[in-house]
């Protein structure tokens, strides 16, 4: 028969349990912070993405509007009813700010809040 060596475990004192279970629950809050920091920025990154792919969409409506009619539209519902331009009211504000009918107008989006 072979002899088996036992180690004793070495003793681990109150004071060294304490500070694995400070140093365990820092690493938890610091991944806890980090995800929610990255969450909200890439929530962000999205609303952006969203706002300027729909000023986009406003626009080319515009150009469309202009190509087919030879006038720039006056009003975002016009491009609502005979281009359709869809988009979230409650959370996007549009708005088209044209001086004349050959002027193509400025289009500004914003998130609602």
């Amino acid at each position: 028969m072979r002899d088996v060596i036992y180690h004793d475990r070495p003793r681990v004192t109150a004071a060294q349990r304490a500070r694995r279970i400070v140093a365990g629950l820092v690493a938890a809050v610091a991944v806890l912070f980090l995800g929610v920091v990255l969450f909200t920025r890439m929530d962000l990154d999205m609303n952006r993405q969203a706002v300027e792919s729909l000023r986009q969409n406003v626009t080319e409506a515009c150009v469309q509007c202009y190509a087919i009619e030879g006038t720039y539209p006056v009003s975002i519902s016009y491009l609502e009813q005979n281009y359709g331009v869809r988009y979230d009211g409650s959370k996007y504000a549009v708005s088209l700010r044209s001086g004349s009918g050959n002027e193509l107008p400025a289009v500004q989006v914003t998130l609602r809040r």
